[in-house]
């Protein structure tokens, strides 16, 4: 099913699109028959919320008798979410105290990350999430432990079963196709950004993709990282998706609904992100990788951008009951639209690229661990 394009051509010719749905790149695919699925290794939780919010990670552990690693900060205190194991008598589980400072953790020296907090302060300065690093630490450990299958299900994910999960493992390595990660979507509430759902508030076609809080990866083979980025599980399958390796068994999750327009600085923060990911993969409807993104590109990309930024402005007329909140909300990404630069693209593109390569140094030298222990350690974790 073809992508639906908000913009077609620019004066040149040249298709310059932000999409309002990527479908067009990821086809349902039909998962196996519960009697042949394939093994799950782990379920790796990145945890910010209190402990209580890991019981839905803690039912599909025992359901489908995968070891559960939790990997937590911020308000996930490792006391609680042992005592809450303990509970449900979960003993195959691994509880992980992420680092609180940059300084402490080696994954956050990648040039990306760099480039966030020197060239690209201004757009990302403010980012406080460790999630990315979470998700690294589980491929990490999934490498140096053998772990041919596992599941990412961030804490927010609620009325999910084990029946979806293992569906959505089966179809990794599936005969003829390779797929490398398969994910669920999120529809209710919807796994968006603020701009989407400004989009979809008034009125306007918008979409969701596969998500990484619904995420399985194949760890026998190559994978990519989680860039420090908001939509950075776009950026981590993106060559999956690129090469038809992405897949989803068309099913769907849930998540704890928010207000996305409470903060308008939430949707500056996210302007960046979603410029990169929406950028790079409106160039994959066109059959065009990462290299194509040069700053002619970007510099088209971002006039588009503004575009369907104003096009929401225009239409809060539909929405009188939170025309002020969406407002406020737009403006802010826009007022950091306005500070984005094709240059700035292009240069986190090509400090992207160079990660990659890095990351793929990394996993060859990574070796084998004997134990979560042995590998927690190894990557300097307890």
């Amino acid at each position: 099913m073809a992508g639906q394009a908000l913009t077609v051509t620019d004066d040149g010719g040249n298709r310059v699109l932000q999409y309002a749905t990527h479908d067009g790149l990821i086809e349902p695919s039909c998962p196996s028959a519960p009697s042949v699925r394939k093994t799950l290794d782990a379920i790796i939780v990145p945890a910010a919320r209190p402990a209580k919010n890991l019981r839905t990670a803690i039912g599909l552990a025992t359901e489908t008798g995968a070891r559960l690693i939790v990997l937590g900060s911020f308000r996930t205190h490792a006391d609680e979410v042992r005592a809450l194991l303990a509970e449900h008598k979960l003993a195959d589980a691994a509880v992980v105290e992420m680092p609180q400072k940059c300084g402490e953790w080696p994954l956050r020296d990648f040039e990306t990350a760099r480039w966030l907090h020197g060239a690209g302060k201004a757009v990302c300065g403010t980012r406080n999430s460790d999630l990315s690093l979470k998700r690294n630490t589980g491929l990490l450990l999934a490498r140096m432990l053998g772990w041919d299958r596992i599941f990412f299900l961030d804490d927010d994910i609620r009325w999910i079963s084990a029946d979806a999960v293992l569906s959505t493992v089966s179809l990794l390595g599936a005969t003829g196709h390779g797929y490398r990660t398969a994910g669920m979507s999120i529809e209710d509430y919807p796994d968006n950004s603020v701009v989407c759902h400004a989009r979809r508030a008034v009125g306007e076609k918008q979409g969701v993709f596969v998500s990484g809080s619904v995420l399985a990866v194949d760890c026998r083979v190559p994978f990519d990282f989680f860039p420090d980025l908001y939509n950075e599980d776009w950026l981590f399958f993106h060559r999956d998706a690129a090469e038809g390796r992405l897949a989803t068994p068309g099913s769907l999750a849930e998540q704890l609904p928010y207000d996305p327009f409470a903060d308008p600085h939430r949707a500056a923060n996210q302007e960046f992100g979603d410029v990169i990911a929406e950028g790079l993969y409106a160039l994959l409807h066109s059959g065009l990788r990462a290299e194509a993104a040069d700053k002619v590109y970007w510099e088209r990309f971002l006039e588009d951008r503004n575009r369907v930024l104003q096009v929401v402005r225009r239409r809060l007329k539909y929405v009188p009951h939170k025309r002020r909140k969406i407002s406020r909300a737009i403006g802010a990404a826009q007022q950091m639209l306005w500070t984005i630069t094709p240059e700035m693209c292009a240069d986190y593109v090509a400090a992207w690229q160079r990660d990659l390569e890095r990351w793929a140094d990394m996993l060859a030298d990574l070796g084998e661990a004997s134990s979560i222990e042995d590998a927690l350690r190894r990557v300097g974790l307890r």
